[in-house]
């Protein structure tokens, strides 16, 4: 498993951000401010990465129609995600039964 920052597990940090995408509902996230650094530091209306956070949220609620109109980028970074995350388990799993006694693949 790889760290992500600072000897933080990557599978952590996906779990603590999936976990949060699907506790929180996009309508929560949509009242919000925005945050977005772009659109504030260049004064653009929107920046190709505005709404993914609202768009995977609802990408985890299964409302993809409303993750689509957020932004279409969640068809790449939900699966990903999701993939990532699977990923990093798998690794977890395989490490621990590949290092308790008496069991080997």
């Amino acid at each position: 498993m790889e760290p992500f920052a600072k000897e933080i597990p990557r599978l952590a940090v996906l779990a603590m951000a999936i976990a949060f995408l699907c506790i929180v509902p996009p309508e929560a996230l949509a009242r919000g401010p925005n945050l977005c650094l772009w659109s504030h530091l260049f004064h653009i209306a929107h920046c190709p990465a505005c709404g993914s956070t609202r768009a995977l949220a609802a990408f985890f609620h299964g409302q993809m129609a409303q993750a689509l109109a957020y932004n279409r980028n969640v068809l790449v970074t939900g699966p990903l995600l999701l993939l990532l995350f699977i990923s990093d388990l798998w690794k977890l799993g395989r490490k621990m039964v590949t290092s308790a006694p008496g069991i080997s693949l």
